[in-house]
């Protein structure tokens, strides 16, 4: 009686894996593990993933490896509160410190060292390299304004910018759209709720539109708050 119950609100969790640098092509053959009960694993050679779970708190992981050594990784912690279909798309980072998978050969044990060593080059480069992009880009944006600017208000949707289909790509056009018809002002976990996105997408967009100059996002405690710039007749939108 009891498992018929909880196969009865079970909930289905699934998503697409991604390498950090790549949201177009998924990272295949990638390791993924739920501490369900019993504790589920797969290996998901196309790149998607699925789960059965029943409510409750669970940690996903995931890890890829590249002839035998941890090359990408993430942990992240989901809430099922109820029964139905939940994307949950992983993002994953090269790891703070190696992993190697298989058994050790000692006549080869200098060749996997050099290996070893290479990658924590590789990845001190890329930590290095994201740190001084982020540390660009928040430089940019905190830049003053020039004398007389006026400051952004916020404003009713119908006197902002529309944007056309030819405009923009019509993914970006779409959320665009709807972050207008939320008053120009909604959070980005309920815009994630009204598209058909998973969450690295929705964050890629995102960034995507602030880059382009036609929202801004702020952060409020946990939540993300996204705002559409005010109308600037001076201002063209970028094509697509």
């Amino acid at each position: 009686m009891t498992s018929l119950i909880a196969c009865a609100q079970a909930a289905t969790v699934y998503g697409t894996i991604y390498e950090w640098s790549d949201f177009d092509n998924p990272l295949k053959n990638t390791w993924v593990e739920v501490n369900s009960t019993p504790a589920q694993k797969v290996l998901a050679t196309t790149g998607t993933y699925s789960f059965n779970l029943t409510p409750g708190s669970y940690l996903i992981k995931a890890r890829y490896y590249h002839n035998d050594i941890l090359e990408y990784t993430a942990d992240e912690e989901i809430q099922i509160d109820k029964e139905g279909n939940f994307t949950h798309d992983l993002l994953l980072f090269p790891p703070t410190d190696f992993e190697y998978l298989g058994d050790i050969n000692l006549t080869s044990s200098l060749d996997k060292s050099d290996s070893n060593q290479r990658y924590y080059i590789i990845t001190i480069i890329l930590v290095f390299a994201a740190f001084f992009i982020l540390l660009w880009l928040r430089k940019k944006k905190n830049k003053p304004k020039e004398q007389g600017a006026e400051e952004a208000i916020e404003i009713p949707p119908e006197n902002m910018a529309k944007t056309e289909s030819t405009e923009l790509p019509e993914d970006l056009h779409e959320i665009y759209e709807l972050i207008l018809k939320k008053g120009g002002r909604v959070t980005q976990r309920d815009l994630r709720k009204e598209v058909k996105y998973g969450e690295a997408k929705v964050s890629l967009m995102i960034a995507d539109l602030e880059n382009r100059g036609l929202i801004k996002k702020i952060k409020k405690g946990r939540a993300n708050i996204i705002i559409a710039e005010p109308k600037n007749n001076e201002v063209q939108f970028p094509k697509s």
